[in-house]
């Protein structure tokens, strides 16, 4: 079993990522386009799987942390949508093949792909279990969000607010950006002030693998898919040099 890797981040989590509805649209319009089921990988605490369940889709959600899927199955729950949320990397499940009609990596999941084995390895079993006609999407940073090494060590005020439970909380990133490695060490502390005016901290760390956008290219051939779209923003826009996302979308190879 491994380390809940975002145990700490959960209790957070939603109070800064729930008003973010940018993405819900372009996902809804790919679910839209098949009858088959939706898989997402990385659905953390169910903002998109819920919303995909709500628009009537059958939706598969895993997530390796145990403490995000118990929010998202509350999530669901005080919905009233069903969505089968399973614990797991998808290198580490058994997905049944041909089944999904999208498979979906949101907002930078796949940057927690190890090396590039682990990427070609991870892409190969999601082409495996995408139906003939089903689509991969992944969103990427793009090229005006990328690694930052002139910002190293610097302290940033990600957000401020308060969580459902009533915890009163600022959430600071520090990075360490290595451009030859391609990766980003994160560092998130969440300090929570409590009623008698004192401050706790709590600490994550992550560890980001960054990709370009022809060696994505190259990924999803090695992994058997090929890419057939690529936007720079969730309104299909070009992806351009100013452009903050990379979107992705790819299908499986034929012949």
């Amino acid at each position: 079993m491994h380390a809940d890797g975002y145990g700490e981040d959960a209790a957070f989590y939603d109070a800064i990522h729930d008003g973010f509805r940018d993405d819900i649209g372009l996902w809804l319009a790919y679910a839209g386009r098949t009858v088959r089921p939706v898989l997402e990988v990385g659905c953390g605490t169910g903002r998109i799987a819920v919303e995909l369940a709500a628009a009537g889709h059958e939706v598969t959600g895993i997530d390796p942390s145990p403490a995000m899927l118990a929010r998202a199955r509350r999530r669901a729950e005080e919905r009233g949508v069903a969505v089968h949320f399973i614990e797991g990397r998808a290198l580490e499940l058994k997905l049944e093949t041909e089944r999904y009609g999208l498979v979906l990596l949101p907002l930078d999941v796949f940057l927690y792909c190890r090396d590039g084995e682990e990427q070609r390895g991870t892409l190969a079993a999601l082409a495996g279990a995408l139906a003939f006609d089903g689509v991969l999407a992944l969103d990427l940073p793009g090229p005006a969000q990328w690694l930052d090494p002139a910002t190293n060590g610097q302290p940033l005020l990600a957000f401020s607010g308060v969580t459902d439970e009533g915890l009163r909380f600022e959430c600071w990133h520090v990075h360490e950006d290595d451009l030859a490695e391609q990766t980003r060490r994160l560092r998130v502390a969440y300090d929570v002030i409590g009623d008698d005016g004192l401050l706790r901290r709590r600490v994550s760390e992550h560890l980001l693998r960054y990709v370009g956008r022809w060696e994505l290219e190259y990924l999803l051939e090695a992994a058997g898919l090929e890419l057939v779209d690529l936007f720079g923003d969730y309104d299909a826009g070009p992806l351009t040099g100013s452009s903050e996302r990379m979107i992705a979308i790819a299908r499986r190879l034929t012949g």
